[in-house]
């Protein structure tokens, strides 16, 4: 997990988890997301490319959040969406990442 203790007890407040009974899901959660996030930016970027951008650490809280939430009966047939919020940045982070390959 590329997240340090800090930032992983950050991301569970943000999600209201004050138990430590879930950390190896959390942490499963992390690993994903940061992933999918990363991939949606760019296929050929890696998650430590990102993983100190603040605006990347709040849409992977986020999405966490959704996903730790919305597990269970539903999972498996409804796999919620990237919240507005989280698509706006990765956009944002994406576009920047354009102007930077196209002025090189």
């Amino acid at each position: 997990m590329l997240l340090s203790d800090d930032k992983f007890q950050t991301l569970k407040n943000y999600c209201k988890i004050d138990h430590d009974f879930d950390d190896e899901l959390l942490k499963a959660l992390v690993d994903s997301t940061t992933l999918e996030l990363t991939r949606a930016i760019s296929y050929t970027a890696e998650p430590s490319d990102y993983i100190n951008d603040s605006r990347f650490f709040i849409a992977l809280m986020k999405q966490v959040s959704e996903n730790y939430y919305q597990r269970g009966l539903t999972a498996d047939n409804y796999r919620p969406e990237l919240t507005d919020t989280v698509s706006g940045i990765i956009n944002q982070l994406r576009s920047e990442l354009d102007e930077t390959n196209t002025h090189d």
